[in-house]
């Protein structure tokens, strides 16, 4: 018997987008706002222009897309400020607009494999359990506990912790559409889109299997309700008209299903786990114990200044340097009250907002990027593998996937991303910025056709007939990594070959040199919630 999953949808009630971002002159790139979301967009790729004699055509033939989630709430009730969770606070209460809706498929089926010739039978259940092609659907909504302060839910309302917002749900819908733009060729963009970048083209009939069926597209996530969802809507984004026009075609007795693949969240790769790899913690106590980190992080007068405006200034007592940056976050990037102290962020003056939001963040991420990523090698080597998969069989059809995906979409967090750059060279990202609301890594794939004019082919850029480009919200850092070549966007396959199949693997060496201390419950919880 095959289980059917639950569907997820989405529901919105009224929430004012005309108050979005009006609170403050400015906002951090962190909050992704339409306008920074717009600077995002995808150009089509720049040839090398007959260098050394050769001419060079390209076809692009796969797309590895890796996402953080759009903007929700504190991943956790954190120690922020005084007064954060107090009333008559802003930050006191969070309320959602964006809940979930869950449903069994329509007309739902048994598929029963007979034990002794094998053959598949398909048997409709019974009409009065199917409900004869019609369904309930559940509205999930957080708001069962609005008791006295110890019968409520961690965030005081209606909210999940980390849950996925509206502001979130439209980032990701411009996320899709981004990629739609960029590698979709339809009857509104025929005359503007390059042909070079077509990865999925509509003008040629109706396509069998559709663009988001196996095999062409590969959808990847965490468990967490803001990376299913924000998958899911990019996907609605990339897609929508199709599963449209599909759901016409299939009647009210079913529905087009896309397939999310996933796994325990305890157990997941998406970002660092030290539960399942113990060598983290031994990589990581080394980060934090080097002398770069204590004179910068730990001793240094901006280290000492900012411990005192959090324990002096805005607490009594208490360093949250850890939750800094997700108190800020979640409170300017939803146009919550800053304290006055904090009420200064600005473009062009550093002021108290950007030199805690800068400690916070880069005191975190050291540990991405010491000792040449090693931390970050380890942790996301089991992703790189997953991330290769799809990606090997286009440079060598006896590896890999058995026919790889065009469109492969992870969704994961800011802890997905920022070490996955790290990982790829300090050149690359040097760990002094953070992952904003709705980043978009991108792993492009090119056929090379190459026009040898009179010169020497073993001078040709591309050896392998086989490229990759490198973006990361609409900016191409693929020049940025070792041994590829400068002011090109494009670099022979090899070289992303060479660079990350040493760390890409499944099978790591996880043994920590120090015995392992079991975490208490509560502690795991932190560990499941602290992707950002």
């Amino acid at each position: 018997i095959v289980a059917f999953m639950a569907t997820w949808m989405v529901y919105v009630r009224g929430e004012k987008r005309d108050d979005w971002y009006k609170r403050y002159p400015s906002y951090p790139e962190y909050c992704s706002t339409p306008e920074q979301m717009a600077e995002r967009t995808i150009q089509k790729v720049k040839l090398p222009q007959g260098i050394d004699g050769y001419k060079y055509k390209t076809n692009i033939v796969h797309v590895t897309s890796v996402i953080r989630h759009g903007a929700r709430t504190p991943w956790n009730s954190h120690q922020c400020w005084s007064g954060f969770w107090e009333t008559p606070s802003d930050t006191s209460v969070w309320d959602c607009e964006l809940t979930t809706l869950t449903a069994p498929p329509a007309n739902p089926e048994l598929v029963v494999r007979d034990a002794s010739d094998g053959e598949t039978i398909d048997a409709t259940m019974d009409s009065k359990l199917a409900g004869e092609s019609t369904m309930f659907l559940f509205d999930k909504r957080y708001d069962a506990l609005a008791g006295p302060p110890q019968l409520r839910n961690e965030l005081n309302g209606t909210c999940q912790m980390g849950q996925l917002l509206l502001r979130g749900y439209e980032q990701e819908i411009t996320n899709g559409r981004i990629l739609r733009e960029t590698y979709v060729r339809d009857s509104s963009n025929n005359d503007s889109i390059h042909y070079n970048m077509v990865l999925f083209d509509l003008l040629n009939g109706k396509q069998k299997p559709r663009p988001y069926e196996p095999p062409n597209l590969y959808y990847r996530a965490d468990d967490d309700q803001r990376t299913i969802m924000s998958g899911q809507v990019l996907l609605r984004g990339l897609f929508g008209d199709l599963l449209h026009e599909h759901s016409v075609e299939l009647g009210l007795d079913d529905d087009p299903v896309i397939m999310v693949n996933t796994a325990d969240r305890w157990r997941d790769i998406l970002s660092a786990n030290h539960d399942i790899c113990p060598r983290l913690n031994d990589l990581e106590k080394d980060a934090l114990h080097s002398q770069t980190y204590l004179d910068t992080y730990v001793k240094s007068e901006e280290a000492n200044n900012m411990t005192n405006l959090m324990k002096v200034n805005l607490t009594n007592g208490v360093n949250f340097a850890d939750e800094a940056l997700d108190c800020l976050m979640t409170t300017i990037c939803t146009d919550r009250e800053l304290p006055t102290i904090l009420d200064d962020y600005s473009t062009t003056d550093a002021g108290n907002f950007e030199k805690l939001m800068n400690y916070s963040l880069q005191s975190y991420n050291y540990k991405f990027i010491h000792n040449d990523g090693a931390y970050s090698k380890l942790a996301m080597g089991p992703f790189w593998s997953n991330i290769m998969q799809n990606i090997i069989p286009f440079f060598n059809s006896t590896l890999g996937t058995d026919t790889p995906p065009k469109l492969a979409l992870f969704s994961g967090h800011d802890t997905t991303i920022m070490p996955v750059l790290a990982t790829l060279g300090e050149n690359v990202w040097d760990g002094l910025t953070w992952t904003p609301y709705a980043s978009m890594f991108l792993i492009e794939l090119h056929q090379i056709t190459v026009k040898v004019m009179g010169k020497d082919p073993n001078t040709d850029m591309f050896p392998s007939k086989l490229a990759f480009r490198i973006i990361y919200n609409g900016k191409v850092l693929t020049s940025r990594m070792k041994g590829c070549p400068k002011y090109e966007e494009l670099c022979d396959i090899q070289i992303l070959l060479d660079h990350v199949m040493p760390f890409a693997k499944d099978d790591r060496n996880c043994k920590s040199a120090e015995n392992a201390i079991l975490r208490t419950i509560k502690e795991d919880t932190a560990i499941i919630l602290g992707s950002w």
